[in-house]
């Protein structure tokens, strides 16, 4: 007899440790990253390359997402155990080569979960995208103190074999239980030809300004916050530390806020709310507004990405088409933190190079009626939710 086939339930209980974990593998370079450049002795120059493979790396695997989303997240899985193992024995001469590869497969599995709930899921999927990527957000949160604990008793190789028996019992699991519902392709003509281009041209562009801002806001709060105040160095480091917290709450309400309001209104809400959160981050200079500009700033953007993202799988002719727009997203993550960083010492100031946040925000805000997610009639599969038969 033939296996039954997994409900969606099961599926997508499923996919919420498998999320958390890619977002341990995203989080963990940082505290490693210490560890590493001792290890291999590294400068500051070639630990910045190290980091810049992986997400390198990142952008890559997202372009590999194409079909067969359950295959791919088990099979990346895999390779991503494989590679963290390699990184734990691995001579200085390979570490550059690992570290893209290391940023491949955790980009696999990470961008194939997204592209799976966009596929399988199209009732519901705003909220079923934030609640998944609040797993991640859990998973980034977690993963560096559970590294910290490892590098405390034991060493930073005892961190990555971790993760890899981790990924390991992921691709089991995955493999067990996930399975793909049949490529669907839209037929509505707006997303037909070179107006299906647009619209993925334009969606990339939006989440690599996204992603890019949110990467920036994330890396820069504690130094801007010991620049601009007389704060402790230990109230500036908790810093970031807010941004995410707020991050991380915002994405655990979200999904409960979406079953009340539109995904379009709480988008535009989100954007509003982060142009002035950043604008009054960069202008403050007492510690408790700047703090409170930060919580604020990561509350509103944390629901951003899955709102947008399910606008985008809503009107895309076929869902693999997100792998140029979540590979463009990795790649925005690399670029504007350093963007940020070059404009401070070519000007001689941080809030100056921060003032890229606002701006960046203006710019994607303005985008929104070209994407057609603030003010567009409810999706085809939203609509069939709500229908009621006589």
């Amino acid at each position: 007899m033939s296996r039954s086939a997994p409900s969606r339930g099961a599926m997508l209980v499923l996919l919420h440790p498998a999320m958390a974990l890619t977002g341990v593998g995203c989080a963990i370079t940082g505290p490693l990253l210490p560890a590493l450049a001792r290890s291999f002795h590294l400068s500051d120059d070639q630990s910045g390359l190290l980091v810049f493979c992986i997400y390198a790396g990142m952008t890559a695997g997202a372009l590999l997402c194409r079909r067969r989303y359950a295959r791919l997240i088990a099979g990346g899985f895999v390779a991503f155990a494989a590679i963290c193992l390699g990184l734990a024995f691995a001579p200085r001469s390979l570490l550059f080569p690992l570290a893209f590869f290391y940023g491949l497969t955790v980009g696999l599995p990470m961008t194939s979960v997204n592209v799976f709930v966009g596929h399988n899921y199209p009732t519901r999927r705003a909220a079923t995208l934030t609640a998944l990527n609040f797993t991640w957000s859990l998973g980034a949160t977690l993963g560096p103190l559970a590294a910290a604990r490892l590098l405390d008793l034991f060493s930073w190789r005892a961190v990555y074999q971790s993760v890899a028996a981790a990924a390991l019992l992921a691709a089991v699991a995955s493999a067990l239980v996930l399975r793909d519902d049949k490529e669907t392709i839209q037929p509505a003509p707006q997303t037909e030809g070179l107006r299906n281009l647009r619209l993925i041209v334009l969606f990339a562009l939006f989440f690599f300004l996204q992603v890019g801002m949110e990467c920036t806001a994330g890396a820069w709060a504690s130094t801007y916050v010991l620049r601009v105040t007389t704060t402790s160095v230990a109230l500036a480091a908790a810093a970031s530390s807010i941004f995410w917290g707020g991050f991380l709450v915002s994405r655990a309400l979200a999904p409960l806020v979406l079953l009340r309001v539109q995904p379009a209104r709480l988008l535009l809400a989100c954007m509003l709310t982060a142009i002035a959160a950043s604008a009054a981050m960069v202008a403050v200079r007492s510690a408790v507004p700047l703090l409170s500009a930060i919580l604020l700033l990561g509350l509103a953007l944390a629901p951003v990405f899955p709102v947008a993202l399910s606008g985008f799988f809503d009107r895309a002719r076929r869902s693999s088409d997100s792998r140029f727009v979540m590979a463009l997203s990795a790649f925005g993550g690399a670029v504007f933190p350093w963007l940020a960083g070059a404009i401070s010492t070519h000007s001689g100031s941080l809030r100056i190079g921060l003032i890229t946040l606002p701006a960046t925000l203006l710019l994607m805000t303005a985008m929104l009626p070209l994407l057609g997610v603030v003010g567009r009639a409810p999706a085809a599969a939203e609509l069939r939710e709500h229908e009621v038969t006589p």
